[in-house]
């Protein structure tokens, strides 16, 4: 008897977790999609990115400079966070979701929920931060 319990427990379990990955893959899914259309917008049509065809002082440039840095930072931060959802489902295909990529325990599902494609759990993550690797 206590064999079908423990079978039935470990099979609701693993529905729940299933239907926790359906919805942490469905954000991971949008998020990539909204990342990768903000990246697809024609930098033709950004007016940061025009040149000023006759400044009339080094500060038109100077702005015009920081405009653009701004811009291709915060591209730059998208495309990071693109391949960071991109590596985390790869690894719901591959079954690896979910697990520390450090200590190899499990990630807590609160904090898969918070960030979804975390590679690390909270203490692995606060030693890699803290420069403790």
């Amino acid at each position: 008897m206590k064999t079908a319990n423990a079978a039935n427990t470990a099979s609701a379990t693993n529905k729940g977790n299933a239907s926790a990955n359906r919805q942490l893959r469905r954000i991971l899914e949008d998020k990539s999609t909204e990342l990768r259309t903000h990246l697809r917008v024609p930098t033709v049509n950004n007016p940061m990115l025009h040149a000023i065809e006759d400044p009339y002082d080094s500060g038109d440039w100077a702005g015009k400079s920081h405009e653009e840095w701004i811009f291709l930072k915060k591209n730059s931060f998208d495309v990071a966070a693109l391949r960071e959802i991109e590596d985390a489902l790869d690894r719901l295909r591959d079954g690896s979701y979910g697990t520390c990529m450090d200590c190899g325990i499990s990630i807590s599902r609160k904090r898969l929920e918070a960030v979804p494609w975390a590679r690390y759990c909270v203490t692995c993550q606060e030693r890699r931060q803290s420069g403790n690797n």
